[in-house]
Protein backbone atom coordinates (compact mmCIF):
# COMPACT_ATOMS: atom_id res chain seq x y z
CA UNK A 1 0.00 0.00 0.00
CA UNK A 2 1.49 3.50 -0.80
CA UNK A 3 -0.11 6.55 0.57
CA UNK A 4 0.66 10.30 0.99
CA UNK A 5 1.61 11.71 4.39
CA UNK A 6 0.36 15.53 5.64
CA UNK A 7 1.34 15.93 9.15
CA UNK A 8 0.19 13.33 10.57
CA UNK A 9 -2.86 12.32 8.45
CA UNK A 10 -2.21 9.25 5.76
CA UNK A 11 -4.18 9.45 2.79
CA UNK A 12 -4.17 6.28 0.59
CA UNK A 13 -3.40 6.16 -3.14
CA UNK A 14 -5.76 4.28 -4.86
CA UNK A 15 -6.38 3.91 -8.55
CA UNK A 16 -8.92 5.95 -8.47
CA UNK A 17 -7.48 8.98 -6.57
CA UNK A 18 -4.48 9.50 -8.21
CA UNK A 19 -4.39 13.41 -10.70
CA UNK A 20 -1.87 15.55 -12.25
CA UNK A 21 -1.91 18.74 -14.10
CA UNK A 22 -1.59 18.88 -17.63
CA UNK A 23 1.74 20.50 -18.24
CA UNK A 24 0.54 22.59 -21.59
CA UNK A 25 -2.82 23.89 -20.76
CA UNK A 26 -2.68 23.15 -16.76
CA UNK A 27 -6.02 20.91 -16.29
CA UNK A 28 -6.50 18.66 -13.47
CA UNK A 29 -6.59 15.15 -14.80
CA UNK A 30 -6.44 11.58 -12.92
CA UNK A 31 -4.02 9.04 -14.49
CA UNK A 32 -3.21 5.76 -13.64
CA UNK A 33 -0.30 5.61 -12.06
CA UNK A 34 0.20 1.66 -12.41
CA UNK A 35 0.55 2.32 -16.20
CA UNK A 36 2.90 5.54 -15.74
CA UNK A 37 5.43 3.05 -14.15
CA UNK A 38 4.75 0.21 -15.89
CA UNK A 39 7.91 0.93 -17.81
CA UNK A 40 9.72 0.57 -15.54
CA UNK A 41 11.89 3.55 -16.51
CA UNK A 42 9.74 6.81 -14.84
CA UNK A 43 9.82 8.66 -11.81
CA UNK A 44 7.29 10.40 -10.07
CA UNK A 45 9.31 13.53 -10.04
CA UNK A 46 10.38 14.25 -13.37
CA UNK A 47 7.09 12.61 -15.62
CA UNK A 48 4.51 14.75 -16.66
CA UNK A 49 1.36 13.32 -18.84
CA UNK A 50 -0.65 15.59 -21.02
CA UNK A 51 -4.52 15.38 -20.94
CA UNK A 52 -6.69 13.55 -23.13
CA UNK A 53 -7.40 16.87 -25.08
CA UNK A 54 -3.46 18.02 -25.44
CA UNK A 55 -2.27 14.95 -25.83
CA UNK A 56 -4.26 13.72 -28.79
CA UNK A 57 -3.02 17.73 -30.26
CA UNK A 58 0.10 16.85 -29.74
CA UNK A 59 -0.20 13.28 -31.67
CA UNK A 60 -1.75 15.33 -34.78
CA UNK A 61 0.84 17.62 -34.83
CA UNK A 62 3.42 14.78 -34.93
CA UNK A 63 1.77 13.05 -37.63
CA UNK A 64 2.07 16.40 -40.18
Amino acid sequence: MFYIKIGKKKRNLREDNIYTRCPICGREHAVDLQEILKGGDADLYGTSVYCPECSERQKASDNL
